[in-house]
């Protein structure tokens, strides 16, 4: 698992490597620089036949901006630096860099508001912008003077490579409020950051190179940071390979109670994706009158009819026949399809405080809880909810803006408050436990963006609570497999023909690529 630092740990890193490991900071910065012409010597085309423009910032971004181009320099290629006021403001490393840059030959004009019309020829003549601006450190909006260079960058139409965060970005949140480099390569300089990772920062990003800058592994290692990135090494201890003398009932059995009446489908995904995920025994329970249901799950999962409204949804009389069959059942996933009426609700505020095995919610479970003024309180510690932004607003009471803004935070303090683990779904889909870490998901794409893609998360989570995973393991690796489910679809396919059934099908490449 990779961690991803906020713009105060990286200094942190920074700090102890040069005052207790004693590598100066003037080595950190011309390994940075090394490392950005190293990777963009290996994306960009015809690399030496290009000419660069390095707009270089007063701090120690500015600093790796001279050493690029200094790097550059030495290898004769045409490069130009654009720097962002006075060489008198500058200090430190990033001015030692400078005055070798400028001892070398390299041309370099101090940009200020009155000449920045005239550097037109100098955007234009340029194949590739080099935005070595603000780096991690930008906490606050971009205005002024800084804010035209910025826009000027992205008018140029020019291939755009930024030194470690897009200048205009905020390093801990992904947000920008303000105008933000459009980059087509992010170098990230040590560690990745935060905002590598949340949206809308990626979408500024283009493709993130990670440079090794010197730290070393040592000083990150010390660094508490609750938030990390799931790799495959992570999911795969998860998932040992099946010992040949077992059968179905040492592989769990899930009860999955959904669907209403026109969402059948919706109840049918569900279970068909425990069973995929590799569970040994899937029931269904729905309300009695659901004659398409068979007509939608396969012929291996079980079915149970419960106490229904005369609309089709499960009524309060459900609840006692629920809590029966759970006798026999190692994990519960409800939700999908499931109706929001007002028996409905009875009928969960009935039930949830009284299930016993692990247990995952989804859907219209969510909106039902989020109506109740008591039931979030009364859930079981380590209950799984896999909201959308739409159906966490629900729960936590906040705008969507509110969520997507800081989701990180949003998703801490509802876990810590809740005791929850909970998964926000969306572009980098967020999995919050309840001490407070959290783990970022990489796997996924926009085809994912379709109905029902929701309903095979929360069939793939129960299995794999069925299956004996822990609460945690279960979210974790079901995110995680969900999304690589959707990536080995893209690759046969068109991502935007993907539907959720297709889903299901693709699990197991997806189980051999982390079994392999």
């Amino acid at each position: 698992m990779k961690k991803l630092l906020t713009a105060k740990q990286m200094q942190q890193a920074d700090r102890s490597t040069i005052r207790e490991v004693g590598i100066p900071g003037v080595v950190l910065m011309e390994n940075a620089g090394a490392g950005v012409v190293a990777a963009m010597s290996g994306v960009i085309r015809d690399f030496d036949a290009k000419k660069y423009l390095v707009v270089c910032g007063k701090g120690n971004n500015g600093g790796d901006g001279f050493v690029i181009a200094r790097r550059l320099h030495q290898r004769a290629i045409p490069v130009q630096i654009l720097l962002i006021g006075p060489l008198d403001d500058l200090k430190g490393d990033a001015l030692t860099n400078a005055k070798v840059a400028s001892r070398l030959g390299i041309p370099i004009e101090e940009l200020t508001p009155r000449n920045l019309g005239k550097t037109g020829h100098l955007f234009r003549h340029a194949h590739v912008i080099v935005d070595a601006v603000f780096g991690t450190g930008l906490t606050r909006s971009v205005t002024g003077f800084p804010a035209q260079v910025i826009r000027k960058i992205n008018s140029a139409g020019k291939f755009v490579v930024a030194v470690d965060i897009p200048s205009g970005i905020d390093s801990d949140s992904g947000q920008a409020s303000g105008p933000h480099v459009e980059a087509d390569l992010t170098c990230a300089l040590a560690e990745y950051k935060r905002s590598h990772w949340l949206f809308p920062a990626v979408e500024a990003m283009g493709r993130v190179e990670r440079i090794d800058i010197g730290i070393p592994t040592a000083v990150t290692q010390t660094i508490e940071d609750p938030v990390g990135l799931l790799e495959m090494e992570d999911i795969a201890p998860c998932f040992p390979r099946r010992k040949k003398n077992t059968h179905k009932g040492t592989y769990g059995h899930l009860l999955v109670v959904a669907g209403s009446r026109g969402k059948e489908g919706a109840a049918g995904l569900t279970a068909l994706s425990a069973l995929r995920s590799g569970t040994g025994l899937v029931t269904l329970a729905g309300p009695a009158s659901l004659t398409r249901l068979d007509q939608k799950i396969p012929l291996e999962i079980m079915t149970e009819a419960l106490p229904e409204t005369p609309g089709g949804a499960l009524s309060e009389e459900a609840a006692p026949v629920v809590l029966e069959l759970l006798k026999a059942k190692t994990a519960l996933a409800l939700g999908p399809g499931l109706g929001t009426g007002p028996s409905t609700l009875k009928f969960l505020e009935t039930l949830l405080p009284r299930v016993t095995v692990p247990m995952v919610l989804d859907a219209d479970g969510l909106n039902l809880i989020a109506r109740s003024k008591t039931l979030l309180k009364k859930l079981p510690p380590e209950t799984i909810l896999t909201p959308h932004p739409k159906e966490m607003s629900r729960l936590a009471g906040m705008s969507t803006a509110e969520i997507q803004k800081d989701r990180i935070n949003t998703v801490q303090d509802f876990c810590r408050k809740t005791q929850c683990v909970l998964v926000l779904k969306g572009a980098h889909s967020l999995i919050g436990l309840a001490d407070g870490r959290l783990r970022v998901n990489p796997t996924g794409n926009a085809g994912m963006a379709t109905a029902g893609a929701g309903d095979v998360l929360t069939g793939m989570i129960g299995g794999f609570l069925a299956q004996g995973l822990t609460p945690e393991k279960a979210a974790i690796s079901g995110t995680f497999l969900h999304g690589l489910a959707g990536d080995l679809y893209r690759r046969d396919h068109a991502e935007a023909t993907l539907a959720a059934g297709d889903l299901p099908g693709y699990l197991s490449p997806a189980f051999r690529m982390i079994q392999c």
